[in-house]
């Protein structure tokens, strides 16, 4: 995410540059015949504003909610290779905040693949769905799920193997955290602008400058440094050398 202040200490949202975890989808480890899930059960979708950077794999995103970058893979390490399979990941049941919606993105997507509302379940007539193994491969990048209200999403998802050579997988939560951007303060004294923000553990941050939002370039605010979150008050001390100035700072997952 990005947050953008100005000296007159105007605000703009945060934008988050993503790295993504895997799902496995192979053999269950207890049950040879059954389907199976294996991965990261929490997630976290911070914010991304319109318009702004998401992922190198999802060029077309377009952000204006709360993203997170998820792949499913049948390329396996802990599960075994569920053979002649041809894995579907549906969606089982949505809950969280009320008024709340998850979406799933497919690959260079524009708009999204399908919505569903928190506290819709599963019936017979609608199983939103997409399949694993696309065009041969079956470590498909790119794909992510959003929500549009800040809070706590638990996803249930289950495997349908298309090919009917192994039996429907038990159902597998994922739990999307939808955090909203820490505030970022500024200050002036002696002639620097002390830009402070309370950091978020184990994620990463950048500060930029900009001298013209109509139509300037950012660019890294000296001296630049990236900064690992502590889960504390951060500060960084830029020299004034403009009249005026925005910066902006990205927050790394």
């Amino acid at each position: 995410m990005k947050k953008i202040l100005g000296f007159m200490v105007g605000c703009l949202p945060l934008v988050t540059l993503h790295a993504h975890d895997h799902v496995e989808v192979g053999k269950n480890t207890t049950n040879p015949s059954q389907l199976g899930f294996y991965g990261p059960g929490i997630q976290l979708a911070l914010y991304v504003p319109v318009g702004e950077f998401f992922s190198g794999y999802a060029p077309h995103f377009p952000g204006g909610c709360f993203a997170d970058e998820l792949t499913f893979t049948t390329e396996v390490n802990i599960l075994q290779d569920a053979t002649g399979s041809d894995p579907e990941v549906e969606l089982v049941a949505v809950t969280g905040p009320a008024g709340g919606s998850l979406f799933f993105w497919e690959t260079d997507a524009r708009l999204p693949t399908w919505a569903r509302p928190t506290g819709w379940m599963q019936t017979s007539t609608d199983r939103p769905s997409f399949a694993v193994i696309v065009g041969g491969d079956g470590h498909v990048h790119g794909r992510a799920f959003s929500v549009d209200r800040p809070g706590e999403y638990q996803a249930v998802f289950r495997l349908r193997d298309q090919n009917n050579r192994y039996a429907m997988s038990q159902n597998y939560t994922v739990l999307f955290r939808a955090l909203t951007p820490p505030p970022l303060s500024i200050r002036v004294e002696n002639g620097q602008a002390i830009v402070g923000f309370n950091s978020r553990l184990n994620l990463v941050y950048d500060l930029e400058i900009c001298t013209d939002l109509a139509g300037g370039a950012w660019s890294p605010a000296e001296p630049h440094t990236f900064m690992d979150g502590t889960g504390q008050l951060m500060e960084c001390v830029i020299p004034i050398e403009h009249l005026r100035a925005f910066f902006r700072l990205i927050e790394y997952k």
